[in-house]
């Protein structure tokens, strides 16, 4: 696949919008042309049980940075005895905040936290996975087949946020946009389902820049042909594929 110049780019973000304006400041910083349009929003959820859940937990870990963040906001005490850990660096760091050190995978995924030596052996180990509602269940699955004893603490909750499909799409074409970040298969599943299927021929024509297999493997599905894998869903992964250092 021919990569894109950086020069060349123009980049639009989907991912929520905290972090699509992170995003957007760093590309812009770095001359990169690009345009921040969130499809997705997140809000609290409140959880009853999650100091419970927490304080008798063993290992914790947390699929995301809002993981962390908004089960936070629901827990006074964070036990000293668990092992935690992180699905990815920038989800390591909210933790580092809290003055919690997490252990985290190279491989920024459900499969990456699996591989890792200390969640081989949890039979019998309570296992706390902090996240929003919904998701994967694949970790869970796995380390329930392992014999630990699984729950999960859901803290927010996802919105998919209305799109404009003629304007938008119109906005980004006459803007040249040849480059998509897409955080998650969700996101572009959604984008893919409401873009229009007159749409959908252009949309497959953009170089497309996900942070898993399991994306890219649902971006071929859908027809992309220019798949760019970064190496997580942190901005300086994405930046690095935009600059073409990676």
């Amino acid at each position: 696949m021919h990569k894109l110049s950086h020069k060349n780019r123009r980049v639009l973000i989907t991912r929520p919008q905290a972090k699509s304006e992170q995003l957007q400041a760093l590309l812009l910083s770095h001359q990169l042309y690009c345009l921040s349009y969130p499809l997705v929003q997140f809000s609290s959820k409140t959880f009853p049980q999650a100091q419970h859940f927490v304080s008798q937990a063993d290992i914790i870990i947390a699929v995301s940075e809002n993981a962390v963040i908004y089960a936070n906001q629901q827990i006074n005490d964070w036990p000293s005895s668990a092992q935690y850990f992180a699905v990815g660096s920038a989800t390591q760091q909210q933790f580092s905040l809290l003055g919690i050190c997490a252990d985290s995978p190279e491989n920024a995924t459900s499969e990456g936290l699996l591989a890792l030596t200390h969640l081989a052996n949890v039979q019998n180990k309570r296992v706390v996975i902090l996240r929003g509602d919904g998701g994967r269940e694949y970790l869970a699955q796995e380390l329930s087949r392992r014999n630990a004893h699984v729950d999960y603490v859901e803290t927010y909750c996802r919105e998919l946020m209305p799109m404009d499909n003629s304007y938008q799409v119109l906005q980004w074409q006459q803007e040249q946009i040849n480059t998509i970040v897409v955080t998650s298969g969700e996101i572009l599943q959604y984008l893919w389902d409401n873009i229009g299927e007159i749409n959908q021929c252009w949309l497959k024509q953009l170089s497309l820049i996900v942070p898993s297999q399991r994306i890219v493997t649902l971006a071929e599905n859908l027809g992309f042909q220019a798949i760019e894998l970064s190496n997580g869903a942190d901005n300086e992964s994405i930046l690095k594929i935009l600059l073409n250092e990676c």
